[in-house]
């Protein structure tokens, strides 16, 4: 009699997993040294709208986000999942190591549309095999649009099953509750370490931060004062990254001067001994250095592409208008960044110092 309990424990959470079908996932986020947490998403149903009774015109899936948290991991292990008992609930990831090791990772961005070319960029990203991934932003292209959230898990089934996800906000994204949930974020902005390298995200997207003016305001002077924070403690650290949207350098000429906030952190950066800055929002390969930080815009994941029409003089050093990821092999104090287009060539290479 005393086992029954336990054993109602055990099978509940596959019981639960066949109630739907699964439409996102699985895939991990919030990985640490020793913890993780497995995520999936499952339609169970469907709501339908139309202009008149019986004239349903618009379909929509009724979605709910699984999670289940693992503690008590080992830094640096492997490990694999089934979330529920068939082919497509497998998976495996790394838990992050401690202290300099070796690692690869790879950053993208702007995957909201064209969804054949997002599709090519997540196979070549597979065949990368990294060890974790990093969005910077415009997942979808509204992420109140409910229906939009199965075509993005669909496209990176492949990817997400096999590493750790770490997203970050969008201007596209809205700031909708459904990215929260679906990714098991608790804030608009967060920080992690893998090895010897820090990772700051940060949210950029000042116009959907808050309803109110002030409350925008409010939101980045505190987001500010907790970036500072987070830097300050982690002088030590081998490497610093940032990850958020709108970047603070671009060659896109329509796109130069129009964030004052966020050009304003610059100083914060240099301050703080960043290594290097990747950004989305402008839909292109571009890499700039300045004041010894590397600025590092990836937004090739599949939206239109933009021209990079006003290369900053003496700060821009590749600017190129395609699809592609970045690659960032990192191998003790040293790391090492590759863009790589769709075809496989390297677009640019470079240093992280």
């Amino acid at each position: 009699m005393t086992r029954a309990p336990l054993f109602l424990l055990v099978i509940a959470p596959f019981a639960a997993a066949t109630a739907g079908t699964m439409v996102g996932g699985p895939y991990v986020v919030n990985a640490g040294p020793r913890n993780a947490t497995v995520c999936w998403v499952e339609q169970v149903s469907e709501a339908r709208l139309g202009s008149a009774p019986g004239r349903f015109t618009n379909v929509a899936p009724v979605l709910q986000s699984h999670k289940v948290i693992y503690a008590d991991l080992k830094p640096g292990g492997t490990y694999y999942y089934d979330v529920n008992g068939s082919e497509a609930g497998k998976g495996s990831f790394k838990t992050p190591p401690e202290g300099d090791a070796d690692f690869r990772f790879i950053v993208y961005g702007d995957t909201r549309t064209r969804h054949e070319l997002h599709q090519r960029v997540v196979n070549a990203m597979v065949k990368a095999e990294p060890d974790f991934v990093v969005h910077t932003g415009d997942l979808v292209s509204n992420g109140a649009e409910t229906a939009l959230w199965p075509i993005f898990f669909n496209i990176e089934k492949e990817l997400l099953r096999q590493t750790v996800f770490f997203p970050s906000l969008g201007n596209h994204e809205r700031n909708n509750p459904q990215y929260y949930d679906f990714f098991d974020v608790k804030t608009p902005y967060y920080s992690f370490n893998w090895g010897g390298a820090h990772f700051v995200v940060l949210n950029s997207d000042f116009d959907n931060a808050a309803l109110s003016a002030a409350g925008k305001e409010q939101f980045w002077t505190e987001q500010t004062r907790w970036m500072e924070d987070d830097l300050r403690a982690n002088q030590k650290a081998t490497f610093r990254f940032l990850v958020f949207h709108h970047p603070p350098i671009t060659a896109v000429k329509r796109r130069q001067g129009e964030n004052e906030r966020v050009a304003a952190l610059v100083p914060l950066f240099e301050q703080y001994k960043v290594t290097a800055v990747f950004n989305g929002h402008d839909h292109a390969y571009q890499r700039h250095l300045k004041n010894g930080i590397q600025y590092i815009v990836t937004g090739g994941g599949g939206a239109p592409l933009y021209a990079v029409d006003a290369p900053v003089p003496g700060v821009t050093q590749k600017a190129e208008s395609t699809e592609h990821y970045v690659l960032v092999k990192v191998a003790g104090k040293t790391a090492h960044i590759h863009a790589i287009a769709l075809d496989g060539h390297t677009i640019d290479e470079a240093d992280l110092k």
